[in-house]
């Protein structure tokens, strides 16, 4: 694996149906060196909660003015290619995020991963804890802005190199990218009511939508709703 894309995201919650992405972080990877970086900031559907921002730091304010997930997620998928992916917890939480997003818009995201939690799990068993701050400290990783995207997968492409420095030639099979093949459960589609609801919303307030209605799922219409009357009022 000598080119890849080692990301992070940051979110409203933690299930990739119903949460949305407030950042996206990335580092490509060329011969094993940082050549390029993605970071940006997502305007989500919904109010980013007072834990959330606890967490991350991210405020609604911050994120008003941001390109919507419609925006972002071509371009972050035109940045990563078919290159393998490298993140902490990736293949539970970063990738089905992405990849349920993508879908909604009608895009591909397949790509192999490679998991650095999953490694430290294996090969740091000892360790108290394979949380990525702990194993920063672990190996003196500078992570000044912690659960902020860019930030984290930057430390998590530097554990990497920890990682492969330590334990790839005895246990090679851990740093090999494998298929992921997690496929993003059916949804419920768009009731009658809240297509008539959205339908008036947007003639009222002269709103295109981003996609055909019919391909809108129950959460995506109440998502959609919501953030237009945050945004417009009724």
């Amino acid at each position: 694996m000598k080119n890849y894309i080692v990301l992070d995201i940051e979110t409203t919650g933690t299930k990739p149906l119903e949460s949305d992405i407030i950042e996206i972080g990335a580092v490509y990877v060329e011969d094993g060196r940082p050549k390029e970086k993605f970071s940006t900031l997502v305007k989500p559907n919904e109010l980013i909660s007072e834990y959330i921002t606890s967490i991350t730091g991210i405020t609604n304010e911050m994120v008003q003015d941001a390109a919507p997930i419609e925006e972002v997620m071509p371009a972050f998928i035109a940045f990563c290619q078919d290159l393998p992916l490298v993140g902490h917890n990736i293949d539970l939480f970063d990738y089905r995020m992405l990849k349920v997003k993508a879908e909604r818009l009608g895009l591909s995201f397949e790509h192999m991963t490679v998991d650095t939690l999953m490694i430290s799990r294996q090969v740091l068993a000892d360790l108290p804890s394979r949380r990525l701050g702990d194993l920063c400290t672990h190996y003196q990783i500078d992570l000044v802005h912690a659960h902020r995207a860019y930030d984290d997968a930057y430390a998590t492409y530097e554990l990497l190199t920890h990682l492969e420095a330590g334990f790839k030639d005895e246990a090679p099979q851990f740093f090999i990218p494998k298929v992921n093949d997690w496929k993003m459960p059916k949804h419920s589609p768009i009731t009658a009511k809240q297509k008539n609801y959205l339908l008036n919303l947007c003639k009222a307030h002269k709103i295109e939508l981003e996609k055909p209605i019919e391909s809108f799922s129950k959460s995506d219409a109440s998502k959609r709703i919501d953030g237009i009357l945050r945004d417009y009022g009724r």
